[in-house]
């Protein structure tokens, strides 16, 4: 064996070439392992990528008709409504305006701060539009292309053909027509010129909002930065100026795009079709109405008393002025005019009225106001003056939609509207007031 010059071996021993073989597997094994943990770290980030981008996207968070409700169509409708909402914010935040809204700026700011209550009022927004859609397209309802291009750009403010001015005729109201009635009854009855139903016997209900409030496919108000018409003609460059820039913001803010905005628009113009014709359908023009009036008092006992004493002979109109607590139409005999079964009167007191036979009065009956006691001097088939008979129709819609909502097949479950929980943790909170300031 050869020496160095200090007389040592130059050959490794056993035991060193054994150690320098497992050093080198040791650092093999490293290598592999720094590799292995690189590729599922990769593959982990891989699959959060793919799901966040791709995945939890195309994930229904509702179903209508079996036509899903994606969470892409869902955050970008959220977002949209919120840009809506921060934008009508700045526009009556203005120095000189904020000191008579600051009741509506408090409203808007708990919208955008109640997270769940937008997102959800969003979602019934949009299972509110692929209703309407399958049944218009079940009725064979379509939108014009053309006429889709003109409220487009009506959108805008341009109108190319000149505004169009309203041509509407206000439908004349109904003239009042004498109760037929025996000779004894109408001579006890004096007429008065003012038919108007009393204000304590309207029901809580207020008017339903037409379309052009409650759009359903995206938020309801048109963003406060949208152009109103104005009375200048916009030329066809400064339409295009004005989209192309409206549409920069709408895409960087919410992703909303000239197809989304060309749906939301086809949606408003859906529900106005589409509420019009099962308005028809359920409300007609004409409907029975009675005519009557009422003694109000406070209790029982006393409505009965007065009830006797009526059939006993004496007037109804000097008591009416001496017992009835409906200030508002003492005087006038309790006249309460023409009314229909629903919408203007409280149920209780209307289903006893139109119970009541001609010329008789009624048992006393119990409302949330009191005691009354009800003669009906007519009944008949009358038309319903325009503005109760446009509401009427738009409340026979929205008892619709409800009730294609609730609809349950025989097992309970849902028919036509199926919800997933999901939707309440991917509602987004983005942009917000303080990212626009």
């Amino acid at each position: 064996m050869a020496k160095n010059k200090l007389g040592l071996a130059n050959t490794l021993t056993r035991k060193q070439l054994s150690r320098a073989q497992r050093d080198r597997q040791l650092q093999l094994y490293v290598r592999i392992g720094a590799a292995v943990v690189g590729v599922l770290l990769a593959g982990i980030l891989g699959w959060a990528a793919f799901d966040t981008l791709v995945l939890q996207p195309a994930q229904p968070v509702a179903r209508v008709g079996g036509v899903a409700i994606t969470t892409s169509e869902f955050q970008k409708a959220v977002r949209f409504r919120r840009l809506q909402l921060i934008n009508q914010y700045r526009q009556l935040s203005d120095p000189q305006m904020a000191q008579f809204f600051s009741q509506q700026l408090q409203q808007i700011e708990s919208q955008l701060n109640d997270t769940n209550s937008l997102g959800r009022s969003v979602l019934d927004e949009l299972i509110n539009d692929r209703l309407i859609r399958q049944e218009a397209a079940r009725r064979g309802i379509i939108i014009d292309p053309a006429a889709l291009d003109r409220r487009f750009q009506e959108f805008f403010g341009y109108y190319p053909n000149g505004t169009e001015t309203p041509t509407i005729t206000p439908s004349p109201l109904p003239t009042d027509i004498p109760p037929t009635l025996n000779p004894t009854v109408v001579a006890a009855w004096t007429p008065t010129p003012t038919l108007t139903p009393t204000a304590t016997l309207t029901p809580t209900a207020t008017a339903t909002p037409g379309p052009t409030s409650t759009p359903t496919a995206v938020p309801s108000a048109t963003p406060t930065f949208t152009p109103e018409p104005t009375a200048t003609p916009m030329t066809t460059q400064a339409y295009a100026t004005r989209v192309a820039e409206y549409l920069g913001g709408v895409n960087r803010l919410a992703g909303f795009t000239e197809a989304d905005l060309r749906y939301y628009v086809e949606s408003l113009m859906y529900r106005e079709r589409l509420e019009a014709i099962i308005g028809e359908e359920k409300q007609p023009a004409v409907q029975e109405q009675v005519y009557a009036r009422h003694i109000l008092v406070e209790d029982e006992a006393t409505a009965r008393e007065l009830r006797q004493r009526l059939e006993a002979g004496e007037l109804w109109d000097a008591l009416a002025n001496e017992y009835s607590i409906d200030a508002s139409n003492a005087q006038r005999g309790g006249d309460l005019g023409w009314f229909p079964r629903r919408g203007v009167m409280v149920d209780a007191f209307a289903d006893v009225a139109f119970a009541t036979p001609l010329g008789t009065i009624s048992q006393p009956v119990q409302t949330e106001f009191g005691w009354h006691l009800i003669q009906v001097l007519d009944k008949q088939l009358r038309p319903i003056p325009p503005a109760q008979l446009e509401h009427a129709r738009q409340q026979a819609f929205e008892d619709w939609l409800a009730e294609q909502r609730r609809a349950t097949g025989p097992d309970g479950q849902p028919l036509v509207v199926e919800f997933f929980e999901i939707w309440s943790m991917r509602v987004p909170t983005s942009p917000s007031l303080n990212s626009l300031r």
